[in-house]
């Protein structure tokens, strides 16, 4: 028997990726409150940058991050039924496969707490899903 569930790791991994997307803009909005949007696109661009690059900006996505990949691990888990640690691991798994392929403009320090985090909280939110079965 097979223990991953592929429609239950992709399903996760989508909703986790569109939250991170989401996520992104609300955090550019915030940290981008005194951004000139009358700015020539190549300087809005260069601003845009400055602003992710910013160590606030950088914590507040990687606990975001932390955190959406929690929720896919949970919800592959929950919908995978079995093998609730596979299937969260799977997601954590696919989140560094992803990261490693649409490489950011982030240091390297933060990428690499991302691929390090990833799997322990996608396999939190397997936890939590298994917790809520029994």
């Amino acid at each position: 028997m097979n223990r991953f569930d592929p429609k239950a790791i992709a399903i996760a991994v989508l909703l986790s990726l569109a939250l991170d997307v989401l996520g992104g803009l609300v955090l550019l909005a915030v940290f981008g409150t005194e951004l000139d949007t009358g700015l020539p696109p190549e300087q809005l661009s260069a601003a845009l940058d400055a602003i992710a690059q910013g160590s606030g900006f950088l914590l507040a996505a990687l606990l975001f991050s932390t955190a959406t990949t929690t929720a896919g691990g949970y919800i592959a888990a929950r919908l995978a039924r079995a093998y609730p640690y596979f299937n969260a691991m799977a997601v954590g798994v696919v989140g560094i496969v992803l990261g490693l392929v649409l490489s950011s403009s982030a240091p390297w320090w933060f990428d690499a707490l991302g691929y390090l985090i990833s799997i322990p909280a996608a396999l939190l939110g397997g936890h939590l899903a298994s917790r809520r079965n029994q």
